[in-house]
């Protein structure tokens, strides 16, 4: 189970994103939060101080807390795994499914996952396109125990819109590796770039705020477009 001062950080997070709380103005003050949630200040001053190091709040001394500007469109938000939908709102976004059938977890596949060797997965390889451009292939594994049941329609859209919506699923942390690796033959015509031209691959698993891994995908993404977004935490 999360810890109160988590789930209101992420919270206060989400009202960030979606532009409740504006950049330049304040938080509200910590009675007020204190008495909004109904927690201690103590939960409150840890929440404040996960969302101070995560770069959404600077707190100024004497004059309170502010919100940082942290509505770059366009790029890929490392703090936050929300899909290209909420990455690239205004937009056109399109998906063609590649591949999509049920398989079981290979040895390999259960490790990386933490799931029992021959557990139920959903296989999906896709390929994503942004304003009628190549944008990212991503292959990927959904453990069948957490997500039941997907979809060609599920897929064509957002599966994590699915799981949070429909599911009513917390995904509560994303852990990524990304490195610059050669493209392989089938990758680059699907992206419209040549074979060992460079392509920013994303190694992700995800996992549940109670800490199940439901997703590991692998993006690739078309260098010459791909942006990220990792803001910077402040140093104490």
């Amino acid at each position: 189970m999360s810890h109160k001062y988590i789930n209101i950080s992420q919270e206060i997070e989400e009202k960030i994103l979606h532009g409740e709380y504006h950049a330049g103005g304040k938080l509200p003050t910590e009675e007020e939060l204190t008495n909004h949630y109904g927690v201690s200040r103590n939960t409150i001053r840890k929440a404040v101080d996960n969302l101070t190091r995560k770069g959404y709040i600077m707190p100024v001394q004497g004059s309170g807390m502010f919100i940082r500007d942290v509505s770059i469109e366009n790029a890929i938000n490392l703090e936050n795994f929300r899909g290209l939908s909420i990455d690239y709102p205004n937009s056109v976004i399109k998906t063609k499914i590649l591949e999509f059938e049920e398989i079981n977890a290979s040895e390999a596949i259960a490790i990386i996952m933490k799931c029992d060797i021959n557990t139920p997965l959903y296989y999906i390889s896709r390929l994503r396109t942004i304003d009628d451009q190549q944008w990212v292939i991503e292959y990927s594994y959904y453990n069948r125990d957490y997500v039941p049941y997907l979809d060609e329609d599920i897929i064509n859209t957002s599966i994590y819109s699915y799981i949070r919506n429909d599911l009513h699923k917390q995904i509560g942390y994303v852990d990524r590796i990304i490195e610059a690796t050669p493209l392989s033959p089938r990758d680059a015509m699907l992206l419209g770039l040549n074979e060992g031209e460079p392509a920013l691959v994303s190694t992700n698993k995800a996992m549940f705020r109670s800490g199940e891994i439901f997703d590991y995908s692998i993006d690739i993404h078309h260098y010459k477009h791909t942006r990220f977004l990792k803001l910077s935490n402040l140093l104490f």
